[in-house]
């Protein structure tokens, strides 16, 4: 019986920053679980040299892939590729497929799809047309494609009358960039398992901001994502007891959460973003999907908090690739 797991990550340059590097503690988490679990491990590493991986994996003949590509070449655009190669050679992997992979890795494609769906997401302009922009309203500059908040920080966030900020978005690529239009109020995580009864909604996380000036931007940017020694790392907090909770505003994200599953197609895993507005409506401003599984990231201490341990979460996330359990006569 074949009980190969392959495991697939992108290719790291010799370069690579924090967010890049944190691939490796992932691998290292999922190697040592699918051990766990009586599977034998292989790792490979992705890059724009597809039929080199393809042939790796016609030659191992996996059982199935984890699939923990995050970018190919540092570009978060290709990020769907590998998922196309494992479809095309009709071989189960973990996360979601290629369709929906494609639509929340390209935030543009995935506020159009959840608007025609009726989720509810921040309004959005793009950068050729600038003439949309509400003088009278709050905006953030968005990298439609990169993920772990790279190019996301304060600086991002604009007013509509800021004429200075506005001739500075001119002079960008709008293949790369779009403006979102910026919810001031607070931030929830929502993460999303595969479970035996279909998705399951874990633990509400907010994120909090600890004595942030007046004025200063809200956001959970690169900053406060990765450079440990500044400001927003040490003052922004992640959260499961929260404060003034609002029954409303929550069980709305909670149905919010499973229609994005159920009608984009997402599989295994994900991670929602919201923010809820003044008047307590949710927005979602983010579908993360494969989310990140190192330790510190908020969909694996969703998990931890439901009172799941990390093999089970692997289990499970393996066992939604396959489509049935897994048993000893397969390990």
């Amino acid at each position: 019986m074949n009980n190969l797991a392959l495991i697939l990550y992108n290719r790291l340059p010799k370069t690579a920053t924090d967010d890049e590097l944190d691939v490796l503690e992932q691998v290292n988490i999922v190697s040592k679980s699918l051990k766990g679990l009586g599977f034998r491990v292989k790792k490979g590493q992705v890059d724009l040299n597809l039929q080199k991986t393809l042939d790796v994996i016609k030659k191992l003949n996996p059982c199935f892939i984890f699939n923990l590509v995050e970018s190919i070449n540092s570009r978060g655009e290709f990020v769907f590729f590998p998922a196309a190669l494992y479809q095309y050679l009709e071989i189960p992997f973990t996360g979601s497929p290629l369709v929906p992979l494609f639509f929340a890795a390209n935030k543009v494609r995935a506020k159009t799809e959840m608007k025609r769906l009726g989720i509810p997401t921040p309004g959005w302009i793009e950068l050729d047309k600038p003439e949309k922009i509400n003088p009278g309203k709050k905006y953030i500059l968005k990298p439609i494609w990169e993920e772990g908040s790279v190019g996301l920080d304060e600086h991002c966030v604009f007013n509509g009358d800021d004429a200075g900020s506005i001739e500075s978005i001119r002079k960008m690529d709008k293949e790369f960039y779009f403006i979102e239009e910026f919810i001031e109020g607070r931030e929830f995580n929502i993460s999303i398992i595969a479970g035996p009864n279909g998705p399951e909604v874990l633990p509400f996380a907010e994120m909090t901001f600890i004595d942030f000036p007046e004025g200063k931007p809200k956001i959970m940017g690169y900053t406060a994502k990765w450079k440990e020694q500044s400001f927003e790392y040490l003052n922004t907090r992640r959260t499961f007891e929260i404060a003034n909770f609002d029954e409303k505003a929550m069980n709305q994200m909670a149905i919010i959460c499973k229609k994005c599953w159920n009608e984009m197609g997402l599989k295994g895993y994900v991670r929602l973003d919201f923010r809820i507005d003044l008047q307590g409506k949710p927005y979602v401003i983010d579908i993360n999907a494969n989310p990140c599984l190192s330790g510190s990231g908020g969909f694996m201490a969703a998990c931890e908090k439901s009172g799941m341990k990390i093999r089970e979460i692997v289990q499970r996330i393996v066992e939604h690739a396959l489509g049935h359990p897994i048993n000893s006569t397969e390990i």
